[in-house]
């Protein structure tokens, strides 16, 4: 599998296109919906590649054809593109099934790159964790190879599986971040920079290397400090507030 096409320009195609091309294989097209989506993907990535906005101009010369887009469009995304007999279709998707591929292709399975992608941030694919799954054992190998240019952390997993880990994501990541942006909405207030908060973000990411989770946990709810929960709820009001009390019943009914 050194012949690629990617379908799709937006986060995870861009980082996921470059560390293709980086690995050494060939990108022999990007199929996008417009120039412009492809013309923003190239100067994100820094390159230029063979691209068309059109489905029955895709090559039939490629290996391996990656699917990168939104969830709900996958399908249309490939639908009218002649998938080669020969070649494996895959998507990059954390939680859709890949059930979904086998009207569009013989072979088929996924590519999840386990990871946050954002314009204008270098991500280090040698460090993402890469979950693979594909319909028979011949593609699973095949594809194995190919990501394990990718990344040395590989996983073969099914799409039940792949599911709970993309769940367990959105609450590590996701999640995370929401709070992170109502957190600097509160410092906003008194007029206090995000930035001030960087080394207690930073300091917590680092904890859990060495802790589990729970083990980690800090803060006036693991205390049962009422007194101040009371004040911080007082303060709040909206969802952030219905936040607040959900998560400190969250960590105080938890079973350390």
């Amino acid at each position: 599998m050194k012949k690629v096409v990617v379908i799709g320009t937006g986060k995870v195609a861009s980082h996921l296109t470059k560390a293709i091309v980086t690995a050494g294989h060939e990108v022999v097209q990007v199929v996008g919906r417009s120039e412009q989506s492809i013309n923003r993907m190239f100067a994100e990535m820094g390159m230029t590649l063979p691209y068309t906005t059109q489905k029955s101009e895709v090559t039939q010369q490629a290996d391996l054809y990656i699917c990168s887009v939104k969830d709900d469009a996958i399908t249309q995304a490939i639908q009218g593109i002649d998938i080669p007999q020969q070649a494996l279709l895959v998507h990059t998707s954390g939680s859709t099934d890949a059930a979904v591929l086998a009207p569009l292709a013989t072979h088929y399975g996924v590519l999840y790159p386990m990871q946050t992608f954002s314009y204008g941030k270098e991500v280090d694919f040698s460090k993402v964790a890469l979950y693979i799954e594909a319909n028979n054992d011949n593609y699973l190998n095949k594809l194995t190879l190919f990501a394990q240019t990718l990344s040395p952390n590989v996983k073969q997993v099914d799409s039940a599986m792949r599911t709970k880990v993309h769940l367990a994501a959105v609450f590590a990541c996701n999640f995370t971040n929401h709070l992170y942006a109502l957190a600097a909405d509160i410092l906003q207030e008194a007029n206090l920079p995000f930035s001030d908060l960087l080394p207690l973000v930073n300091e917590t990411t680092q904890k859990v290397h060495t802790l589990s989770p729970r083990m980690a946990q800090t803060g006036p709810a693991i205390r049962h400090d009422q007194q101040i929960i009371n004040k911080h709820l007082s303060q709040l009001n909206g969802k952030a507030k219905v936040l607040y009390q959900l998560l400190t019943e969250s960590i105080q009914d938890d079973k350390l």
